[in-house]
């Protein structure tokens, strides 16, 4: 039920500026946008980017109450190549292709790299609210995720996407991932699922 109600809170809002727009351009890329937003609420999810509910059902006290809770580290591969760093690098691969895919102003390795790095930005100044991790080695990994996802389109396209024009649009793709972003983050309440939880705020 929860899977549901966060999908929901990253979907819908995105579902419905499709649906204003009146888009009249082939299924094809229809089917790849919606999967794009798919996308990107799985990394909301997997990264546990911070929302409304992580300030008012936050712990209070800490030093200086500060807003403040997620662990900071400015200092590269502090804890070398791991998993979670082949991970982070993985995760953005899908990122990179999609990108390209769908929307030709993209198709440009420094433009997609851009993205990719601003995405990644997004998600860890959100998790600053948080108490999990906000990481330079996260930002560094996901970006080249987001290169190596480019390499992989220009090796399909070649094969397969060769005669695909794409959508025109710089903005379209960053107003997705605004839409669902903002959508999980004044949305979606996990606490409400909780048993015994109540606003600290009272």
């Amino acid at each position: 039920m929860v899977i549901i109600y966060s999908f929901l809170c990253a979907f819908l809002p995105c579902f419905i500026y499709l649906f204003i727009k009146n888009r009249k351009e082939k299924k094809f890329y229809i089917f790849f946008i919606v999967l794009f937003v798919i996308y990107l609420w799985m990394v909301y999810n997997v990264t546990g980017a911070g929302g409304l509910s992580d300030i008012i059902y936050a712990p209070r006290g800490g030093i200086n109450n500060s807003i403040i809770k997620a662990n900071i580290n400015l200092e590269f591969l502090e804890n070398g190549i791991n998993t979670t760093f082949l991970l982070n690098i993985l995760m953005c691969v899908p990122l990179g292709f999609l990108l390209p895919l769908i929307w030709k102003n993209y198709r440009n390795i420094l433009k997609t790299t851009l993205f990719g790095f601003c995405f990644s930005l997004l998600i860890e100044l959100s998790q600053l609210i948080t108490t999990r991790a906000t990481d330079i080695d996260d930002l560094i990994a996901n970006t080249f995720g987001t290169i190596i996802g480019y390499i992989i389109w220009i090796i399909f396209s070649k094969i397969l996407f060769k005669n695909k024009d794409g959508i025109r649009g710089i903005k379209e793709p960053i107003i997705y991932v605004l839409i669902s972003y903002f959508g999980m983050f004044f949305l979606y309440f996990p606490f409400w699922f909780a048993l015994n939880i109540e606003p600290l705020l009272q």
